[in-house]
């Protein structure tokens, strides 16, 4: 770990604030790529891109009120101290969250027929990968809990090893972000479903990382970030499975 990586006329340039924004420019850059080769209007990518970005950093911070209490409002709903990684930017699945509940609206708005949102699949998945380094190198967001397991890692201010959860999170978003590339023009993957796909995938790995970090526990044993993907795939599910309207013959 290395809080903080360098420093340049003597100021320090921290790990969890530079990978923060390293993410950002990382999934703006692909979405902005994907647009084009998709062939998705300017007048259309930046109104939504902007919103999602909006709602995904409201919705990270106001997750962190259901996932460690209200007791965390003064500091969580502090939108200035986004690169502070005491706080950081929230929770990756409430921006998920956000993101994608400000994109629709924002599409709804400009009158958008169809959706081009396959486009943020597979930037979502590198973006948190990036982001996940930082987390590790920084030391900070709980890491995980404690293990004998020889890739164990030893925090600074303890004697003991822990699972690097944030690694493991990485790892899966590398090995996802390749798959919904590989998959990204599949005839049966287009109009949301890519994304949606994406959302399924990561909330499953999340589901099962979540047993080795150390998140508050809810209920029936499970954190708020589990009953979050619980949540999530339930509504995802519901999405898959809800009975359409077949289309009339025009011919």
């Amino acid at each position: 770990m290395r809080p903080i990586l360098f420093e340049i006329g003597g100021v320090r340039v921290y790990a969890y604030g530079l990978f923060f924004f390293l993410s950002l420019v990382t999934v703006l850059g692909l979405v902005l790529y994907e647009a084009r080769r998709r062939r998705w209007p300017a007048n259309e990518v930046f109104p939504i891109t902007l919103a999602a970005f909006v709602g995904g950093m409201i919705g990270a911070r106001l997750s962190i009120l259901f996932f460690n209490g209200p007791q965390t409002a003064a500091e969580t709903l502090n939108f200035l101290a986004l690169f502070d990684p005491r706080i950081g930017p929230g929770s990756i699945l409430g921006s998920i969250g956000g993101a994608y509940a400000a994109g629709y609206i924002a599409s709804r708005a400009i009158g958008k027929v169809g959706c081009a949102c396959d486009a943020f699949a597979p930037a979502m998945a590198l973006g948190n990968a990036v982001g996940r380094v930082g987390i590790f190198l920084a030391g900070v967001d709980g890491m995980g809990k404690p293990t004998s397991l020889p890739w164990g890692v030893q925090l600074p201010s303890s004697d003991y090893l822990v699972h690097p959860a944030p690694l493991y999170d990485a790892a899966f978003d590398l090995a996802w972000f390749g798959a919904l590339m590989l998959l990204r023009d599949n005839p049966r993957l287009q109009n949301g479903k890519l994304l949606k796909l994406g959302l399924a995938g990561y909330a499953i790995a999340r589901f099962f990382i979540e047993f080795v970090r150390n998140n508050r526990v809810l209920l029936v044993g499970l954190t708020g970030q589990q009953l979050f993907c619980l949540a999530l795939l339930g509504a995802l599910a519901a999405w898959y499975f809800w009975p359409r309207s077949p289309r009339l013959a025009t011919a």
